[in-house]
């Protein structure tokens, strides 16, 4: 197998590190792989890809998978241009929290997924997109986004690390915490709420304590939607614990959904588009915002799935 490997040069675990082209092409030469690596900056990832799938073959002498080292802004990033093709995505997982990667059940260590890579197997696996925009983990509007932007702006102001902003950054968005007035449409449901925050997931997450915050599947064609109630701000702040710790009141805390579709509309963005995150990127995006569960779109590289 030959595979072209896009490194962003600016990942979690890549940043400041020199030798990075190197140690990866040493990673798929271990495994008996012919990887041709390239290190770029990550907006320039998506171009890549792009022009990687308009020459792709499958035939032999010609580069057949496509493989991105980073984390999971990087892999949406690849993975939404290669949604709907055939190409295989390979996953190098080098970013902070690396989701989709662990969801999927891969390795984090560079030397094991570039054997998951060099092994060529194949699934096929669900993303959802909002508006023609896809993300392979999660989506959300309100407090999160809010709250990653203000997290960006500390780690360009201090320059620390992504985790180190987050307290901060969190502080400040408890503190201008606001209510939305929606209208939601989703499993044959139309209503007005007023919300903090609402989550939409690719495939449904799991909430109870040992694997909070994880996927045991990404192949239902199902979107996870979580609508926060409103309450106050302490009770927004201890929502993931009483989530974790299956304290939540369907009534009192969140309203959840699980359907294959679902619009998003707002009488005030109408003429000002709202700020939305879609796998820890935030954009403004014009409203109603339509979310649509794609499945089996995307082809990775990560062998069979767990417990086959």
């Amino acid at each position: 197998m030959k595979i072209l490997v896009l490194v962003n040069s600016a990942a979690g675990s890549v940043a400041g590190s020199e030798d990075i082209v190197a140690r990866v092409q040493a990673a798929f030469v271990l495994h008996g792989a012919d990887a041709k690596v390239r290190a770029l900056a990550g907006p320039a990832i998506a171009d890549a890809a792009r022009a990687f799938v308009a020459t792709w073959s499958s035939k032999a002498g010609e580069e057949s998978a496509l493989a991105v080292a980073g984390g999971d802004g990087t892999i949406s990033a690849a993975a939404g241009v290669l949604a709907g093709t055939e190409v295989p995505l390979g996953i190098l997982p080098l970013g902070t929290l690396n989701h989709f990667a662990k969801d999927l059940g891969l390795p984090l260590e560079l030397e094991a997924a570039a054997g998951v890579i060099a092994a060529g197997h194949t699934r096929q696996v669900d993303v959802a997109e909002v508006n023609g925009r896809v993300f392979v983990n999660n989506s959300s509007i309100g407090l999160y986004p809010f709250m990653v932007a203000r997290r960006n702006a500390f780690q360009r102001l201090r320059g620390v690390g992504k985790l180190l902003a987050t307290i901060p950054a969190l502080l400040q968005t408890l503190r201008g915490a606001s209510w939305h007035r929606l209208e939601i449409s989703a499993a044959g449901q139309r209503q007005r709420v007023r919300t903090p925050c609402i989550f939409v997931g690719n495939n449904p997450y799991q909430v109870d304590l040992t694997a909070f915050g994880s996927r045991a599947r990404l192949d239902t064609g199902e979107l996870d939607i979580r609508v926060i109630r409103q309450q106050s701000r302490l009770g927004v702040l201890l929502l993931p614990f009483k989530i974790a710790l299956g304290w939540v009141h369907p009534e009192r805390d969140v309203q959840t959904f699980h359907d294959a579709d679902l619009e998003i509309a707002s009488r005030r963005h109408r003429r000002r588009p709202l700020r939305v995150s879609l796998d820890g990127e935030i954009m403004r995006m014009e409203t109603p915002l339509r979310y649509h569960s794609r499945p089996a779109a995307l082809r990775v590289l990560c062998g069979p799935p767990n417990g086959a």
